[in-house]
């Protein structure tokens, strides 16, 4: 399994039932892990859209992809126009998905491990967990937001890289020369390609 930072928020075969009950943002990376677990193991096709397609509803209710994508595209994002914001949280959602299914070929008995200890900086919390895969352990650090009850995962943190930090650079370029458009003609070709 090779991990990179966005498809690296994946932590399959969670464990710490007990963890995630004391904690909601604990509770949310748990059913993050689930979810994925679920859908990686019930996608019959080999194939990398297949998988996104079942990994898409799990991106759906774990991260607030609207706000990644204020924050991701910064500035530009208050002069866009409110069908271009639409379809760019869209191509993002599909992108997210189609990232995590291009990682995640199928289950090969990962498994997650959250760390209990919860810190809370301001109105958010931070999730460290481990993905393990055979003696080997990656670190995975995921900041989550409360909105309207519910946490959502608003960042991913993978070898203390910021998720959305990434995007940002890699963003602001695009933006600069052709905006929304561009934007969302990237995201949807970058998604086309993983498969």
């Amino acid at each position: 399994m090779m991990i990179v930072v966005g498809a690296a928020a994946i932590c399959l075969g969670c464990g710490g039932e007990a963890m995630a009950a004391a904690d909601p943002a604990a509770s949310r990376a748990e059913s993050l892990c689930n979810g994925v677990l679920d859908a990686v193991k019930q996608t019959k096709e080999a194939t990398a859209q297949a998988r996104a397609h079942n990994l898409l509803p799990v991106v759906e209710r774990s991260f607030n992809l609207e706000a990644m994508a204020q924050f991701a595209i910064g500035a530009p994002w208050t002069t866009m126009s409110a069908r271009e914001q639409s379809e760019l949280v869209s191509a993002l959602t599909r992108y997210t998905a189609a990232r995590y299914a291009q990682e995640f070929d199928g289950f090969h008995g990962q498994r997650c491990a959250i760390d209990p200890a919860v810190t809370a900086r301001g109105p958010d919390r931070l999730v460290k967990s481990q993905i393990i895969e055979g003696g080997d352990s990656t670190s995975v650090n995921y900041r989550l937001r409360e909105y309207g009850g519910s946490w959502k995962v608003i960042d991913v943190f993978y070898k203390g890289v910021s998720q959305l930090a990434t995007e940002r650079a890699d963003f602001a370029g695009v933006l600069r020369s052709g905006g929304a458009p561009a934007l969302k003609a990237k995201l949807d070709d970058l998604t086309a390609k993983m498969r």
